[in-house]
């Protein structure tokens, strides 16, 4: 009979150890979860912040070449007269 229970106590132990395993895979998934939305939120903000940038830098190119044909604009006429 000490047999018998020798392999219950094992059988007893090796649930309790695949219950922690199953514990320690469903903490894993639920981090990964929490960290695949978290990459998704940055990449969307990132993305937003992008083009908030893109329509800026076009502004500044605008705005660069404005003022470039003004100040030739006023070389000309000061070569003129």
């Amino acid at each position: 009979m000490t047999v018998n229970r020798r392999n219950r106590d094992q059988s007893t132990s090796n649930e309790h150890k695949m219950i922690d395993i199953q514990y320690e895979i469903q903490k894993l998934e639920a981090d990964l979860e929490f960290h695949t939305q978290k990459i998704r939120l940055i990449k969307h903000t990132l993305g937003e912040k992008n083009e908030k940038l893109s329509l800026l830098m076009k502004g500044d190119v605008f705005l660069r070449k404005m003022r470039d044909q003004f100040r030739n604009g006023f070389k000309g006429e000061r070569n003129e007269k």
